[in-house]
């Protein structure tokens, strides 16, 4: 096992909670490292450090005042959320960005003098894409016609290509 496993692992062992598989594992471990092995020293003195301590019960009044504070957080949570307040989370200004963004490109096209060409413009760059988008079209589909009975091949393997790392793992 790695080091970290073996950390995580200490804890446990520390309190006998382990399988006796685990236990023999970890032992094993902490005989041949010597940074699993301290770590485990610092914390058989600090349990043991600790267990002279005695437990505090706590008292009905104090845990009736820490419910209470628990409560009013709570309580202002859900008014922040009615006053608005919301709106200024981080994680909402791309959202803001992005419709701001939008709201200036639409204000300035409502304002240019010559909207009309700005739309011509605008339809043959469409256009254009749309034409030469056709043409690969056409392109891969002669290619495909041409590879005949290797056709099927061909797309099973990309299909079953993983260049991104992310897809079926077998």
């Amino acid at each position: 096992m790695k080091c970290k496993q073996i950390q995580d692992l200490l804890s446990s062992y520390l309190e006998n909670e382990l399988s006796s598989h685990d236990r023999a594992v970890v032992e094993h471990h902490l005989k041949t490292c010597k940074e699993c092995s301290s770590l485990y020293i610092y914390l058989k003195e600090t349990r043991f450090s600790l267990e002279s301590f005695p437990e505090v019960d706590v008292s009905e009044n104090l845990s009736g005042r820490l419910y209470m504070i628990h409560k009013k957080s709570m309580e202002k949570k859900k008014k922040r959320f009615m006053r608005l307040d919301f709106l200024t989370m981080p994680s909402l200004q791309p959202v803001f960005a992005a419709a701001s963004i939008l709201m200036i490109l639409v204000s300035l096209y409502t304002v240019y003098p010559d909207q009309a060409g700005l739309n011509r413009t605008v339809d043959r760059q469409l256009h254009l894409g749309y034409n030469k988008i056709e043409k690969l079209y056409a392109q891969a589909e002669s290619l495909t016609s041409s590879l005949g009975e290797h056709k099927d091949n061909i797309l099973y393997s990309l299909k079953n290509l993983n260049l991104f790392g992310g897809g079926k793992e077998k």
